[in-house]
C-alpha cells in the first residue's frame, strides 16, 4: 500500500498567485507597448512627414514555414522639400511596409516614440484595429490580476479587523 502524505496547498496557492501577478504585469506592459506603437502608426505623434520612396528591401523572409506570407519591407526615400527646412535633401528609412509603394509616390510616414519611421495606416479598418488591439492584453491582464488582488484584499481586511479573522 502506498503511503500518502498530505500535500501543503499554502505554498502552491502563493506560487499560483505570484505567477498570476507576473503574467498580469507582463500583459500590462504589452498593452502599453501596443498603445505607444499605435501612436506612431496612426500618425498621432505630431512628427508626420511625406516621403517619396526610392528603394525598398525585404527585411524578413518572403515565405514562412507553412509556405505563405509576405515580406516586411524597409523603404528608403527622401522627405518632400516643402516639409524639410534646410540645405540638401533629407533621407529617411521607414520600416514595416506590407507591400511595395509606387516609386516616387508620396507616402505618409510618422516617427514612433523610440525613433523609427513607420507608414501611417490609412484604411478605416486598419486604424480601428490598431486603436482597439491594446484592449485584448488589457482584458487578459484584468483576468490574471483578479487572483492577486483578491489575496491582497483578504490580507488587508484581516489586518484591519479587530480579531484578525478574515472578513
Amino acid at each position: 500500500m502506498i503511503k500518502r502524505r498530505p500535500v501543503g496547498t499554502g505554498r502552491k496557492r502563493v506560487f499560483g498567485t505570484l505567477v498570476c501577478g507576473v503574467i498580469a504585469l507582463l500583459l500590462l506592459g504589452l498593452a502599453g507597448h501596443m498603445i505607444v506603437a499605435a501612436v506612431g502608426h496612426l500618425g498621432l505623434a505630431g512628427q508626420e512627414l511625406t516621403m517619396r520612396v526610392t528603394d525598398c528591401e525585404a527585411s524578413a523572409p518572403v515565405t514562412t514555414s507553412r509556405g505563405g506570407g509576405h515580406p516586411d519591407l524597409d523603404c528608403k526615400g527622401f522627405v518632400d522639400p516643402a516639409q524639410h527646412s534646410g540645405d540638401g535633401t533629407r533621407r529617411i528609412v521607414a520600416t514595416g511596409f506590407s507591400s511595395e509603394p509606387a516609386f516616387g509616390a508620396p507616402v505618409k510616414v510618422a516617427k514612433e516614440p523610440w525613433g523609427s519611421w513607420v507608414p501611417v495606416d490609412h484604411g478605416g479598418w486598419n486604424r480601428l484595429g490598431r486603436a482597439l488591439s491594446p484592449l485584448i492584453p488589457l482584458a487578459f491582464a484584468g483576468l490574471f490580476a483578479t487572483a492577486p488582488l483578491t489575496v491582497c484584499r483578504r490580507w488587508w481586511n484581516a489586518r484591519r479587523s479587530p480579531d484578525g479573522a478574515p472578513a
